[in-house]
């Protein structure tokens, strides 16, 4: 057998003993699965395939979390110390994940369970709580620096490359693509492409058009933002709620808001 259960390992070793409640932890031979003191895992599911590094710092805590290593050639996982990370899902499947100290990534009060799915580079400074999904493909880089608050239902997509400072207020419901998401082909390709996919539905095999986000530091941004490609928002800004924003730069220290055009008609009753 290619897969190896290494749990049996852990618990021989004085260290590893207590670490794990209710969870499954698999390690192909050749994968890498390190844990500092005082880790605890429960109820968690973790794949690390070979040639794949999975490390996690001391003092954190894993709870309902499913962590799947997927081309292990290309994939590590660094966890850094006293985090905690509950009810959440991260998916590597190309490149690397680099997660800070004191960071907490949560469920929050949403039904939805928040997941990370990664080809490409993810990097998260130290004190953030972030409550987001971020689906990154094409190898494109995503950075977020420290103590940000992201909240649930905020979606950021990455085919290129999006950058948040520090010590920013992201609300709930926020949208940021740097991508199209999807290529324009003409009908009968398109048609073409649909009946090969079946039953799935949209799946890109080459890159849309992509231009980088932006966001700087110190910035309020408000419930059911929109951030589209090529969008550059500087520091101290306030991005009113539900704003769309798409490939404009904003200077720093400014409020942003959409003008709403309201009409009154009389009723005719």
């Amino acid at each position: 057998m290619n897969k190896i259960i290494r749990l049996y390992k852990l618990f021989y070793e004085k260290r590893f003993r207590f670490v794990l409640w209710g969870s499954k932890v698999t390690v192909e031979e050749g994968g890498v699965f390190e844990i500092g003191k005082n880790v605890t895992i429960k109820n968690s599911q973790i794949y690390v395939k070979k040639g794949a590094r999975l490390i996690i710092g001391d003092n954190t805590s894993l709870s309902k979390v499913s962590i799947s290593m997927i081309v292990g050639e290309k994939c590590e996982l660094y966890i850094g110390k006293d985090c905690k990370i509950e009810a959440f899902d991260l998916s590597l499947t190309a490149g690397r994940i680099q997660i800070g100290d004191y960071n907490m990534l949560q469920k929050g009060d949403s039904a939805v369970k928040p997941h990370f799915e990664v080809e490409g580079t993810l990097t998260i400074g130290h004190y953030n709580r972030l409550r987001c999904s971020i689906w990154l493909r094409f190898n494109g880089q995503v950075a977020i620096g420290s103590r940000n608050a992201i909240n649930e239902g905020t979606e950021i997509r990455c085919d290129e490359k999006v950058t948040i400072g520090d010590y920013n207020q992201i609300s709930y419901d926020c949208i940021f693509w740097d991508t199209n998401t999807h290529n324009l082909y003409k009908a009968q390709k398109r048609r073409e492409i649909t009946d090969k996919q079946y039953p799935d539905f949209g799946l890109e095999f080459e890159k849309p058009k992509t231009l980088p986000i932006a966001i700087g530091s110190d910035c309020w941004i408000g419930k059911a933002v929109t951030m589209l490609k090529g969008t550059k928002v500087e520091d101290k800004c306030i991005v009113g709620y539900g704003t769309l924003l798409s490939n404009i730069s904003i200077s720093e220290n400014k409020t942003i808001m959409n003008q709403p055009n309201l009409r009154i008609i009389d009723n005719q009753l």
